[in-house]
């Protein structure tokens, strides 16, 4: 380095340290002892792969020594980690124990030392980061290891907990806002988070490594614009949906795992207009409805004893009588896709909801399945007819290795397939929409429209022009 560029760098960090030493005895003056301290942006990007400035066995013994005193410091505990006084409170904490053990280093260090403390005492740790990126969807917690899933893609991270005890206190400090307990007594958790993230854990003996635990992160910025760019449909596909709903079609979105089930359910109740009621119905609150009303209700699993569940299909039998223009499922797995398909037979047109099936074709055997579920022992032939009168058209998403989200195709349903003598054996579908993978884009396919007078009564142009 220059002799130049090394004085003016010298001079920087006795200035920074003349201010601090004059911040403390202006505040000593007035016999304050508290250095308030801004939240800086870059504490949640703190460096764990360069030199950091102690070595890693003495971290760990400051850590445990910090996390100690703050666990006896209700003053520090009982604020937001984001408030600047609480900041401040766990700084004084952090230089006594730095005290305590002779650890003297430089301004600069000193501030990385106690960044990383602060998150890993009161903060998320090395998932700080990621769980703040809003590019990030999942966060995935094995043993000591980390990866996270960004762009759709699935990254092993640079950093690792030190031990399975630290990952632990993390995952447990995410879940103290929820009331929720990770222990030996119930070593399973599913939690929705303040943000709105949903999180799964396991720990031992459940979890082989120790823990695992899967933080899934919900973007609130994915619009109709946004699926549109990234190519997950087309305006004329968009157009087509956008009259689905407006003309109260009932529609199953359907696809796997992080396929995007959610997120286009989501845009596709935006379409929803105002003057109509609804009431959403979830496992873990994932949808972000911006609608003038909007009732939300939210299962609730059982407590350790095995009592106080609240299921889905209890909470759409309570939604039947809030008497709502419509109902969203957020995801059907059970029991509650028997009373969904007889709210959308009874009174509710343009209801909506999601189902984990390979195809359309599959979703039809889904639904049959969970019917069965119910409990009702009705036969084959008449949870057919209740399909094909309550489901008006199944919208199939899918993920590609690449990760990207796309449609791969519509239909809709036909009507009831018969026998001559009457009997129901299976449901006729129609196929309108399908992607074309050599052209990359998304065609109408269909010869016949069951219901074109429909759409076009409520403003859709027709496939060759979109809107």
């Amino acid at each position: 380095m220059p002799l130049k560029i090394m004085e003016e760098a010298l001079t920087q960090d006795q200035t920074r340290q003349a201010d601090r030493d004059l911040v403390k005895s202006i505040l000593s003056r007035f016999g304050k002892t508290t250095v308030p301290v801004e939240l800086r942006q870059a504490d949640r990007s703190v460096d764990r792969t360069g030199d950091f400035p102690l070595p890693e066995e003495e971290y760990i013994r400051l850590r445990e020594q910090v996390r100690r005193i703050v666990s006896e410091r209700a003053d520090v505990l009982s604020g937001s980690p984001r408030d600047p006084q609480v900041r401040s409170q766990f700084r004084n904490v952090a230089l006594t124990a730095m005290r305590n053990f002779n650890i003297s280093v430089d301004y600069e260090d000193e501030h990385r030392v106690i960044d990383r403390l602060f998150g890993d005492v009161l903060g998320y740790g090395i998932l700080e980061k990621y769980f703040y990126d809003s590019e990030i969807t999942e966060i995935i917690v094995r043993g000591t290891s980390v990866q996270y899933v960004k762009h759709g893609k699935r990254h092993v991270a640079p950093e690792s907990f030190d031990s399975l005890e630290q990952a632990r206190y993390v995952i447990e400090r995410m879940l103290a806002p929820t009331g929720r307990r990770l222990d030996l007594a119930n070593p399973r958790v599913s939690a929705r988070l303040p943000d709105g993230s949903r999180m799964m854990a396991h720990i031992a003996p459940v979890a082989a490594d120790g823990i695992l635990a899967s933080i899934r992160r919900f973007r609130q910025d994915i619009t109709a614009d946004v699926l549109v760019k990234s190519k997950s449909l087309s305006r004329e596909v968009l157009a087509f949906l956008r009259t689905a709903v407006v003309a109260r079609q009932n529609i199953v979105v359907v696809g796997g795992t992080g396929s995007g089930k959610t997120t286009l359910l989501n845009v596709l109740a935006g379409y929803v207009p105002d003057g109509e009621s609804i009431v959403t119905i979830e496992d873990t609150a994932e949808l972000r409805l911006q609608h003038t009303d909007v009732r939300r209700l939210e299962g609730r699993p059982p407590n350790v004893e095995g009592k106080g569940e609240i299921t889905l299909r209890l909470l759409v039998q309570d939604a039947l009588r809030m008497f709502p223009d419509r109902i969203i499922v957020g995801e059907c797995r059970g029991g509650e896709a028997f009373d969904m398909l007889q709210a959308m037979n009874t009174g509710h047109p343009g209801s909506m909801t999601t189902v984990h099936a390979n195809s359309a074709r599959n979703a039809i055997a889904r639904l049959m399945s969970m019917v069965m579920m119910a409990g009702m022992d009705l036969p084959r032939d008449a949870i057919l007819d209740m399909i094909a009168e309550a489901v008006d058209l199944i919208v199939f998403i899918t993920r590609e290795r690449s990760g990207r989200r796309r449609l791969d195709h519509i239909v809709e349903v036909v009507g009831p397939k018969k026998r001559p003598d009457g009997m129901t054996v299976d449901i006729e579908l129609n196929e309108l929409w399908r992607y074309d993978p050599e052209a990359d884009a998304f065609r109408w396919v269909a010869k016949t429209f069951r219901r074109e007078d429909t759409f076009r009564f409520f403003g859709w142009k027709g496939a060759a022009h979109g809107a």
